[in-house]
């Protein structure tokens, strides 16, 4: 029996991926976001979907074909599922199509029965993100918010990282000149992913924070946003009316360490 004969078919087609919406417009507006679900999977947690959504956005501004880096999980992926394809395959179909092959591969993983939007990996001394930093379409105002009018986002993230130190106009503002002055106002936003992660001993690194902002300010400033909002601030308000309604949110939480072994 022939090789061919003994690959498993794919669950979704290679050009359905209009059947799916949402993940499609993801593929086709975000690739890195598609992308980094995908990669961190295939990889088995061994990489993170912000790094691997990083890089790929790093090839595409560098060469303009980040298929040069895509095409080879589709590979990997087909290996650990013996699915239907070969090399020259998967380099044209992303050469082609990226949007077409990574729909595809997204929703062949989710019907295998991953939820694409948790991290593998876990730190046991750190705290898990309430909210996935591929998670923004899922908040369509606050990433809207982050995307056409970031000032407005960073500068109330910045007023509570600060603890009213800064207050949220100043932070804006500082933001938005930065932007025009340099064209990369996450120079500056980056800062305040490190503050808020040594306050509540998120997981994550400078270099994480840095890559995250740089590669898709509008998902990090999002996630930053939302964590706030589930640790129980209300954003609109400010850092000394939030203080005043709840008192305990001054207090960064005890930092709970795992077991060593």
């Amino acid at each position: 029996m022939s090789k061919f004969q003994d690959e498993a078919q794919w669950s979704v087609g290679f050009c359905d991926c209009l059947s799916d919406m949402k993940t499609c417009c993801t593929a086709c507006w975000c690739p890195c976001i598609t992308f980094g679900q995908i990669a961190e999977i295939a990889d088995k947690g061994s990489t993170s979907c912000g790094t691997s959504g990083a890089l790929y956005t790093l090839i595409m501004f560098i060469t303009g074909c980040p298929c040069l880096y895509s095409c080879f999980y589709r590979s990997k992926l087909r290996n650990q599922y013996n699915l239907k394809g070969g090399g020259c395959g998967d380099c044209m179909r992303h050469f082609c199509c990226e949007t077409c092959a990574l729909t595809q591969e997204y929703r062949e993983l989710e019907n295998r029965g991953f939820d694409m939007s948790i991290a593998m990996s876990k730190s046991q001394d750190e705290a898990q993100w309430s909210v996935g930093f591929c998670d923004c379409l899922s908040d369509m105002k606050t990433s809207c918010t982050a995307c056409w009018c970031p000032c407005i986002t960073f500068g109330r993230i910045a007023e509570i990282a600060d603890k009213g130190s800064t207050s949220c106009g100043a932070s804006g503002a500082l933001y938005t000149l930065i932007m025009f002055i340099a064209g990369c106002p996450c120079l500056y936003s980056c800062f305040y992913r490190s503050k808020l992660r040594n306050w509540y001993n998120l997981k994550g690194g400078g270099r994480g924070d840095c890559m995250r902002h740089f590669c898709c300010e509008t998902c990090a400033l999002t996630q930053e946003y939302r964590e706030l909002e589930n640790r129980g601030f209300d954003m609109s308000i400010g850092w000394h009316a939030n203080v005043e309604k709840n008192p305990g949110l001054a207090m960064a939480p005890p930092v709970e360490k795992g077991m060593n072994r």
